[in-house]
């Protein structure tokens, strides 16, 4: 059997989507339209990876008492439900997508909050239910924000475990927690050392990493490289938005431009790289091809407010539009 990817979302969320023409702070504004999706990074990287026609499983938490949206999302798209359901409701994220501005405002709500000894439970409950779908070679991601009453010593624990159990390891979470993360999995003296597959921060995101800005795709390319030499990360593609990315591996390093397309919304662009680059390295690719596929993946993305992508043959289309160079 391939390998397939599993996708685990702790602190998911129902995405309502309001279209906009304009966005005025303390202005009174008539909405073009809205539509609500199941939402977190996992779901929607997820989403992506079934269009493609790729096995995916979504686990993680949910909450039980409003959880009829991401039932009819995995049954549309075809993902595998490995979710456990947890006493409460799945928090509602609101997304400002602004027609003339070609970009979103997000306000994110902070999820579920469970008492210790309940947090407790619900990690073995989820070790259970990995572990009944889990095969060696298998692509574990660890997407999104952690929920309320948390830390990054949660992250650690599943990513030993998954590691143990010969998966491979996708980092796709943000902020200092990313940081935290890699340097735990890292230092022997915490337990054996764990080299991640795959991660993707964004320019910000590195910048924080490292504690420096990073002016340029070559200061960036720089960051990179040393971030996946000190903690052994095996392929990374940092995006920089409409500049496009950069791609690192241990045997280069490459700049890609982002094609030239409309953009309808930014919401899902993220997701979609992922899912992009994570369909071709599990085919085989590797950088910079895989990444050139994820790029192909957002901007297609990127030219609809309905989530999904048009199909293969357009994205192909767009992969062949993205040329890159090393740098």
């Amino acid at each position: 059997m391939s390998a397939r990817l599993i996708t685990i979302t702790l602190n998911p969320a129902i995405d309502q989507t309001v279209r906009l023409s304009r966005l005025e702070p303390g202005a009174v504004h008539r909405a073009l339209g809205e539509q609500t999706e199941a939402g977190g990074k996992g779901i929607g990287v997820a989403a992506v990876l079934a269009a493609l026609g790729r096995p995916v499983t979504a686990s993680g938490w949910l909450g039980a008492d409003n959880d009829a949206v991401f039932r009819t999302a995995f049954a549309s798209h075809g993902i595998a439900d490995a979710l456990v359901r947890l006493p409460g409701a799945t928090r509602t994220n609101i997304k400002l997508a602004v027609a003339e501005r070609g970009d979103s405002t997000d306000i994110n709500l902070p999820g579920l909050s469970l008492p210790p000894e309940a947090l407790q439970a619900a990690e073995q409950q989820l070790q259970q239910t990995l572990a009944a779908t889990l095969a060696p070679g298998d692509w574990c991601e660890l997407a999104g924000s952690l929920p309320p009453g948390t830390d990054v010593a949660l992250w650690e624990r599943l990513a030993r475990w998954l590691a143990s159990r010969g998966a491979q390891l996708v980092i796709d979470t943000g902020g200092a927690v990313l940081g935290q993360l890699l340097a735990r999995l890292s230092d022997p003296a915490l337990g054996p050392v764990v080299a991640p597959a795959f991660i993707k921060p964004n320019r910000a995101e590195l910048e924080e990493l490292v504690g420096q800005p990073l002016p340029d795709a070559r200061a960036v390319a720089d960051a990179a490289q040393a971030l996946a030499q000190r903690y052994g990360v095996q392929q990374m593609v940092v995006s920089l938005g409409a500049e496009g990315a950069v791609m690192v591996n241990a045997q280069g390093r490459w700049q890609a431009a982002a094609p030239a397309v409309p953009v309808a919304t930014t919401v899902g662009a993220g997701d979609a790289l992922v899912a992009g680059t994570l369909a071709a390295l599990m085919d085989g690719q590797a950088m910079p091809a895989a990444g050139v596929f994820g790029m192909a993946c957002a901007a297609a993305r990127i030219q609809r407010i309905a989530p999904g992508l048009p199909p293969l043959q357009e994205v192909r289309e767009l992969a062949s539009r993205i040329h890159t160079t090393p740098i």
